[in-house]
């Protein structure tokens, strides 16, 4: 990192006949001074100077936006409830909290029942959180933006906030909507431990999520963490995320409609039994699951080319598969509570301790 590299960016800068490669490289180049700044005290004063003066010209460039809907972010998802294995009291407080004030509206104000907020999931990786976010909007028919909360991470100051609020006007062209904020600890996390561009993100949420769900605002919020404890006390506040809902690793009920659902329409041998496989699978992740019946699809096309002839799945394939993949919920389970222990939090996640 030199004074050379940040003006040689500077003079590529002014050189390009790109509008939005001249604005990234100005705002590296200043960058760069920024980071000069810091380990040169003499020159200090002038790298600020110089990097403020980078920035400055940056912004004179617009940016081209890109729409939401133009990428994976938005959809209308086809899934509904029916293609969730299990979980049927997460369903429910999901239908209360999310669907029925999107599908009767005008129920909920006759009863003055305050709609809004959302929805924080939280539980083992693999439990189908992302997947009971986007049957929600499939069971309610409206629009889904599906984003990581890393995704909208911007390396510059300010550009966070920025898509944030991009991503709820969006969202409020589409309306009645559902945002689907995935690994929710990297954008909602505690601001006592966090640095000013992680405060400026999470009050430029607090402040987009103010009115969400009213009449005039009819977004509602779905956000998924594998750290629970991690997320802003705030945004745990009623009328933000104020219902906390653990997606527990399937029970064996569960399991079964997971395997029924995985196996739907592949070549099953008679010999397999849907009970036997989720008796074996205890602790198995919806997720495991998935991979488990991958395996065994993967064997038996293996004897195909081998033999020439269509195979179907056996149960030796799936035990097969089973033996393959080792179930880590336990040790989520365990890290979960020794947190919560070390920081008294117990009272917090009533439904977690002791699991």
């Amino acid at each position: 990192m030199t004074v050379q590299q940040a003006q040689q960016l500077e003079e590529q800068a002014k050189t390009t006949t790109d509008k939005q490669k001249s604005r990234a490289l100005f705002l590296d180049s200043a960058e760069l001074y920024l980071q000069l700044s810091k380990t040169n005290k003499r020159n200090e004063k002038h790298f600020v100077q110089k990097a403020t003066e980078l920035y400055l010209k940056a912004q004179e460039i617009p940016v081209v936006e890109q729409t939401i809907q133009s990428s994976s972010v938005f959809k209308k998802p086809k899934l509904t409830f029916k293609d969730v294995g299990g979980l049927e009291q997460l369903k429910e407080a999901i239908a209360s909290k999310i669907i029925r004030p999107l599908k009767h509206p005008f129920i909920y104000q006759h009863y003055g029942k305050k709609v809004g907020g959302g929805i924080l999931l939280y539980g083992p990786p693999g439990c189908g959180k992302s997947l009971i976010a986007e049957a929600a909007a499939g069971e309610a028919n409206v629009a889904f933006f599906h984003v990581k909360s890393s995704d909208l991470k911007g390396k510059y100051v300010g550009e966070t906030e920025k898509n944030i609020a991009n991503l709820f006007a969006e969202a409020r062209k589409y309306q009645p909507s559902i945002i689907f904020f995935d690994e929710f600890e990297s954008l909602g996390g505690e601001r006592t431990t966090a640095g000013e561009y992680q405060k400026s993100a999470v009050a430029q949420l607090l402040t987009e999520m103010n009115g969400v769900g009213t009449k005039n605002d009819q977004i509602l919020l779905i956000a998924a963490t594998n750290e629970p404890w991690s997320i802003d006390l705030a945004l745990k506040r009623e009328g933000r995320f104020g219902q906390t809902v653990l997606v527990p690793h399937p029970d064996f009920e569960s399991r079964k409609q997971i395997f029924q659902i995985a196996l739907k329409d592949k070549p099953v041998a008679l010999d397999v039994r849907i009970e036997a496989l989720a008796d074996v699978t205890e602790g198995y992740s919806g997720a495991d699951i998935g991979a488990i019946v991958n395996i065994a699809t993967e064997q038996a096309m293996q004897r195909y080319f081998a033999t020439k002839y269509l195979q179907d799945i056996t149960l030796a394939d799936l035990l097969f598969a089973i033996d393959q993949v080792k179930p880590r919920v336990r040790q989520w389970y365990a890290k979960a509570n020794k947190i919560i222990t070390e920081r008294n939090e117990e009272d917090g996640f009533e439904e977690l301790v002791g699991v």
